[in-house]
């Protein structure tokens, strides 16, 4: 048989196991374990989890809720072949090239589907790995999937109000015993997978999920820190003062609101629509859970008992298999190498055509929730780098095992680096050491500033303002001084830049590649930044505590204050490189004595080496104006007293 009868036989029995109505009271038997072609194609990715689909139908509470008339706003079924073949213009892509590819996601080697499998579970890989395990418990990978008894940072209790805010970490109508794992962790925000293992799009007023009362609501689902700590009433009354067109009310945040100041609506949107979207279909990507269950009727059994799920959870987070493979050389599993890696969640692409057409090597670009960078996108927003294509990946800075090595609770994200920018741009580094207040700050803090979101939180995210959803640092690198260019623009042929639909925005690619504009580098609004934060806000109109004059609420006036540091040095820089061009011409004539030529080419190789410094920082002046001036101005009078000597010397020889 070949491996399409393969896959067109797995779809058919897999089609076959719909032998009960949406809203039968008992589960269909599970699809038998048919055997496949290993790896899976894309489309016997999509086909794997139809019967899952099936249980589902028959037994998940919405449809029962939707059947009574007890639903507000419109569920849309997300399965696989919407989330990875259509997604991210994988239908665009495929019309494009006649290829189809899950251009968004890069799917999972094994899904908790398969059953049985291998896994061992982490700690088992502790036994002889204890080094790396114990950097790897204590870092948000781990902790990105909990129970909910192991949230020790509320003590266990889902309905505890965090931050002075009224929201906590589960919605109204959902408790404990009603989901199977919490996602997220208290830097960013908390979302639940229920005991059916469906995403929790949704929220239940007048009732209780696991009891069957009141309604179910789109929306109004997940905690956001961002928004229940920092964009208070009286701070969002700050940002509109600024700009009049921010929400200050909680019906004015339209369809990311709530009915509750911190939750907002992810994955749906308030009150009138929400995706019906089962963890295979999207969270087991990244967010990670694996079960010891010998066949999927043991896993459709146990379903709806969120106990029993964690009893049999073998693994969860993004833990040693997930990336070295299910059991990795233990037993002989398959997969024992390196199977995945940080691209698989660290790397979403869309495919745009624009893009495409206007280079055809460079056809893809960043994924966007709304307004900016969605999470999971630094290996997309590095790929076309300069860092990128000289063989830098993520691994050359990262540490993947401690990925978090400061305290996983905290708000600020402290990796363990391996290599820092100083470690390759020393030049850079020592400018940057001699550039006054700026010098204690870091690298990251204007190269890599925070402009990705977490969330789909459209209502809140200015991209030419550089705010105010930002929690994730980007990976571009490069800084464009420029009065105007964005770094995040409109699809093409947008007259207008006015926020009334996020579909299309990007990253604009200046010679092929992304770019980090001014404001978004000195004048960007991001609480979880702690450069910023550190620094006294530094320019942001928001955060900063510096004098008005040092607040930043336009890209003109940071651009008029980076070239009145540059424009002294570049031409001082062009000064240089033309009288060096001119003592080289006149050494070749000139009548002196070997002393005299001695000194000129003394003065002239220190110009040099001056020169280079300047070009190799690259910054010309903003790492350090005072240092920058100061070694143009050395350079400059080498030259000059290279060329007194020149000019004296022929001076004498016409006598």
């Amino acid at each position: 048989m070949t491996k399409h009868s393969k896959l067109l036989s797995l779809a058919a029995c897999l089609s076959a196991a719909v032998a009960t109505t949406a809203f039968a009271a008992e589960a269909p038997a599970a699809a038998d374990q048919t055997s496949v072609d290993l790896p899976r194609t894309l489309d016997g990715y999509v086909a794997q989890d139809k019967a899952f689909w099936d249980y589902l139908k028959a037994n998940h509470p919405y449809f029962k809720y939707l059947k009574e008339g007890r639903v507000v706003g419109k569920f849309t079924m997300s399965d696989r072949n919407e989330e990875w073949v259509e997604f991210g213009g994988g239908d665009k892509y495929h019309h494009d090239t006649g290829r189809k590819a899950a251009v968004t996601y890069r799917l999972p080697y094994e899904s908790f589907l398969d059953l049985p499998n291998n896994f061992v579970g982490p700690k088992k890989c502790g036994e002889c790995h204890p080094s790396q395990y114990e950097k790897w418990e204590r870092s948000r990978h781990n902790k990105i999937v909990r129970f909910p008894e192991e949230l020790t940072e509320v003590g266990g209790d889902m309905k505890k109000p965090l931050y002075n805010s009224k929201a906590s970490v589960l919605p109204e109508g959902i408790e404990a015993d009603d989901v199977y794992v919490i996602m997220g962790t208290p830097r960013t925000k908390y979302g639940f997978v229920d005991k059916w293992l469906v995403r929790g799009t949704y929220h239940v007023e007048g009732g209780n999920l696991g009891q069957g009362t009141g309604k179910i609501v789109a929306g109004g689902n997940q905690f956001s820190r961002n928004w229940a700590e920092h964009i208070t009433p009286e701070v969002a009354k700050k940002i509109n003062a600024w700009d009049p067109t921010f929400p200050v009310k909680l019906e004015d945040f339209g369809a990311q609101s709530s009915n509750v100041w911190g939750f907002n609506s992810y994955g749906s949107s308030n009150r009138t629509q929400a995706m019906f979207q089962p963890g295979s279909s999207y969270c087991e990507i990244c967010h990670t859970w694996k079960f010891d269950f010998k066949s999927q009727d043991e896993l459709f059994a146990a379903l709806g008992d969120a106990k029993k799920l964690r009893s049999h959870t073998i693994a969860k987070g993004v833990s040693c298999e997930e990336c070295h493979g299910a059991g990795a050389h233990l037993y002989g599993a398959r997969g024992a190498g390196m199977p995945s890696d940080c691209e698989r969640c660290h790397q979403r692409f869309v495919y745009n055509q624009d893009d495409a057409k206007n280079n055809f090597k460079t056809p893809f670009n960043t994924y966007f929730k709304s307004f900016c960078p969605a999470c999971g996108t630094e290996g997309s927003q590095s790929h076309y780098s300069k860092h990128y294509q000289k063989g830098m990946r993520c691994t050359t800075c990262h540490d993947p095992h401690e990925v978090t090595s400061n305290d996983w609770a905290s708000h600020y994200t402290v990796p363990n680096l391996k290599k820092q920018f100083q470690d390759c741009h020393t030049t850079a580094a020592e400018f940057f050491a001699q550039g006054g207040t700026h010098s204690r700050n870091s690298c990251e803090s204007c190269h890599m500033p925070m402009m990705g979101s977490c969330e789909n939180f459209a209502a809140i995210q200015r991209p030419d303002l550089a705010g105010f959803d930002n929690v994730r640092r980007s990976h571009m690198w490069r800084i464009l001084v420029d009065p105007e260019k964005k770094s995040i623009n409109p699809p093409e042929g947008t007259k207008d830049r006015k926020l009334t639909s996020p579909k299309g925005w990007n990253l604009t690619k200046d010679d092929g590649r992304p770019y980090i504009d001014l404001m978004w580098s000195c004048g960007r609004t991001a609480f979880a930044d702690r450069y910023l934060v550190e620094s006294m806000g530094c320019h942001s109109p928001i955060q900063s505590k510096f004098p008005e004059s040092m607040r930043f609420k336009d890209q003109k006036t940071i651009y008029n204050k980076v070239i009145a540091w540059q424009t002294p040095v570049k031409e001082g820089y062009a000064k240089i490189t033309a009288d060096l061009l001119t003592i080289q011409d006149k050494l070749e004539v000139a009548k002196i004595s070997d002393a005299e030529r001695a000194q000129v080419l003394l003065y002239v190789e220190q110009a040099r080496k001056n020169a280079a410094k300047i070009k190799d920082d690259g910054s010309w002046g903003v790492h350090g104006p005072k240092y920058a001036k100061t070694l143009v101005n050395e350079g400059k009078v080498f030259c000059e007293q290279a060329l007194a000597i020149l000019d004296a010397g022929t001076k004498t020889a016409k006598k």
